[in-house]
């Protein structure tokens, strides 16, 4: 049985690729990772412009540089911070693509027929490249079906919504992380944030390779169905730089014991 991992570039990426490899005994057979698009200056001004309208542009510039100069900006980087690790060079094949909904990975995938596609912060996928494989599965940063999207826990801390805080594996469907749910985490609140996002990123790596391992062996897993009616979904357009202060202004607060109180 075979195992296909499509991803974006990271050390923690590769580390779990790295994992599955050796607890499958090499069922990992390539790693698809896309590439991130790089915008110059002038193409990620009219992108927020587009955003936010041009009465809001110098709003946006400010809050641009309080991000700079304030610790709003370290502070998010919680949000993706893990256990300190040795991360080694990848195990399996690596291909790097532009889209991972192109015919070239398509194509790929066809080849390999994979039991299981284990997707880990990728673009949404198109259904013809996921249903290629018997088995889809998600590891969404964020706790299902309360929080959906590409910045999920953002939005629980945006909405004070700290008990909503976590992480979700489950199954490939057409909606964006809307698939029966094999395993769900909830964050710690009472580690403070800092400790919260380690010990729960940390348990979603691990739980991660669990499932995934326990899957390609043929286990059967228990999962639950979702009601995302109503789940919240902050869209990536709308993570801009005063949203991305007032998120890391409310990191800060909850350090200092202003929230959860």
């Amino acid at each position: 049985m075979s195992i296909v991992f499509i991803t974006i570039p990271g050390d923690i990426k590769r580390h779990f690729a790295n994992t599955l490899y050796e607890e499958t005994g090499g069922a990992l057979k390539v790693v698809i990772v896309q590439r991130p698009k790089k915008l110059s200056f002038f193409m990620r001004l009219k992108r927020l412009f587009r955003r936010v309208g041009l009465l809001n542009l110098p709003k946006e510039f400010f809050y641009g540089v309080l991000l700079r100069i304030n610790r709003a900006r370290h502070a998010l980087e919680y949000f993706r911070t893990y256990s300190d690790r040795h991360v080694g060079d990848h195990l399996s094949e690596v291909i790097e693509v532009d889209s991972v909904n192109d015919d070239e990975v398509f194509n790929i995938l066809k080849k390999i027929s994979p039991d299981l596609l284990v997707i880990w912060g990728s673009t949404v996928l198109e259904p013809r490249i996921y249903t290629v494989a018997k088995k889809a599965i998600n590891l969404h940063m964020g706790y299902c079906p309360h929080y959906r999207g590409a910045l999920a826990n953002h939005t629980a801390v945006l909405m004070d919504d700290f008990s909503n805080i976590g992480a979700t594996i489950h199954y490939v469907a057409e909606k964006v992380d809307a698939g029966e749910i094999l395993l769900s985490l909830r964050g710690n609140t009472d580690l403070g944030p800092k400790r919260m996002f380690i010990d729960l990123n940390d348990r979603a790596l691990s739980s991660f390779v669990d499932v995934s391992k326990r899957l390609w062996m043929g286990e059967h897993v228990d999962t639950r169905p979702q009601d995302i009616s109503g789940s919240k979904n902050l869209l990536l357009k709308h993570w801009t730089p005063s949203v991305r202060y007032k998120v890391g202004r409310k990191i800060i607060d909850w350090e200092k014991g202003l929230l959860l109180g």
